[in-house]
């Protein structure tokens, strides 16, 4: 019943925020949605709602006692297992990059002019999914979330050189270019190609493996990460490289 609670409260935060950041961007019309940032921040609540509903539906179908047998995993599981293992990572990942791209021009003192929605979004929104990660028994794999990180990671990529041949620029103008040649971020410009294919190889091969460790790592020691094999349930480390297969479960709401 806990759990319930606190992922009705977790959704209502991100929801809120969400809708605030919406608003608070409105005048940026469909420019809103080509940023990675916001990508992420849409499906983190998007995540955070399912798993209320998750949490909630089944405490209201859970046993008196665990009892196992085979069941089909419900589709809305495998999109929340899917959302979970591209929300947490590649969150972390780009306030990371934000971070540390923001350090190395700005100093400290700068921090105060950042408007709270901003700092939510590339920071304090980052604590409440670990927050969320840390209460959950969501199993995570170090493998599954590299693969879809990477996938997530080429799609935006897809999306920038889509972005920078058909000349669609940014809501603001930026120093250098017409504003419809405008980069969607200033440190990944295709006018530079041979940097930013760097970069992109960078973040697919050594970031994303890196953060999917550290969650993986962070499962493992906490709670035991685990995935869920047809006939079985193994609790594994970081080296398992199967995705969670839910074949046969115990009937348990605390799961979400």
């Amino acid at each position: 019943m806990t759990l319930v609670f606190f992922r009705g409260f977790s959704a209502s935060v991100f929801v809120v925020h969400q809708l605030a950041h919406f608003w608070a961007s409105r005048d940026e019309g469909f420019f809103y949605f080509i940023y990675v940032t916001h990508w992420t921040m849409i499906l983190g609540t998007i995540s955070e709602c399912l798993l209320f509903h998750l949490a909630s539906k089944g405490m209201q179908q859970m046993l008196p006692f665990p009892t196992a047998r085979r069941v089909e995993t419900p589709m809305l599981v495998r999109i929340e297992l899917v959302l979970w293992h591209i929300v947490h990572p590649f969150s972390l990942l780009v306030k990371s990059l934000y971070w540390a791209s923001w350090l190395l021009e700005n100093p400290l003192e700068d921090l105060q002019k950042i408007s709270y929605l901003d700092f939510y979004t590339h920071g304090f929104g980052q604590f409440w999914l670990l927050l969320s990660f840390l209460v959950s028994n969501v199993p995570f794999s170090m493998c599954t979330g590299f693969g879809w990180c990477v996938t997530y990671a080429l799609v935006f990529i897809a999306w920038s050189l889509v972005h920078f041949f058909t000349k669609i620029g940014t809501p603001q103008p930026c120093e250098g270019y017409l504003q419809n040649e405008c980069p969607i971020y200033s440190k990944f410009d295709w006018h530079k190609p041979q940097l930013t294919t760097i970069i992109a190889l960078l973040v697919c091969l050594v970031a994303c493996p890196v953060v999917c460790t550290f969650y993986a790592t962070l499962a493992s020691r906490c709670r035991g990460s685990h995935d869920v094999q047809e006939g079985r349930e193994n609790k594994t480390g970081t080296g398992d490289c199967e995705e969670p297969k839910v074949e046969e479960v115990t009937v348990d709401a605390t799961a979400l």
